[in-house]
């Protein structure tokens, strides 16, 4: 009985360390996407040229670089808690400590894309920003008819049950 509950905790602690290290090196959903692409897609249909075109692109172009930084930032951390929990007795404060770093990091791309778009939307005029809305609406329309929904807005998979 005894040697049965061990093997039970085992299996379990393995099992928690291996979703641990597959949750460290999953990516989140708009990671390689980059910040402004529905503004580049449809600058034309915006009415954007000229210098507010040239202004716009200027955002993008500089959240682009932050996030590539923050991208090769965030694949070290994960790398490192990937080192981390591949180590027999993974030190408990350590991997916590580095599920915060690898949080920052990501709450730092989510602020680059959110500050990004909020540059450009102050340099669009009211109708601008109204045709950004509807095709906002409209390309998240489609991709949930097409099934390509990205993760952030789609269902969570079932819990498996026994």
């Amino acid at each position: 009985m005894r040697k049965r509950r061990l093997r039970l905790r085992l299996g379990a602690a393995l099992a928690l360390v291996a979703a641990l290290a597959g949750a460290a090196s999953a990516d989140p959903p708009d990671d390689e996407r980059p910040p402004g692409g529905l503004v580049s897609r449809n600058a034309e249909r915006l009415g954007l040229q000229g210098d507010s075109l040239a202004a716009v692109q200027a955002v993008i172009n500089a959240s682009g670089t932050r996030h590539a930084d923050l991208l090769a930032k965030l694949e070290t951390a994960r790398a490192a808690m990937r080192e981390l929990l591949t180590q027999p007795v993974p030190d408990s404060k350590a991997v916590m400590a580095q599920a915060d770093a690898i949080g920052a990091i990501e709450t730092e791309i989510h602020k680059n894309r959110l500050q990004a778009i909020m540059e450009i939307r102050a340099l669009l005029t009211p109708d601008q920003r109204k045709m950004l809305l509807a095709l906002r609406d409209e390309e998240h329309a489609r991709r949930e008819k097409e099934g390509g929904e990205c993760e952030s807005h789609a269902e969570p998979p079932p819990v498996p049950t026994r």
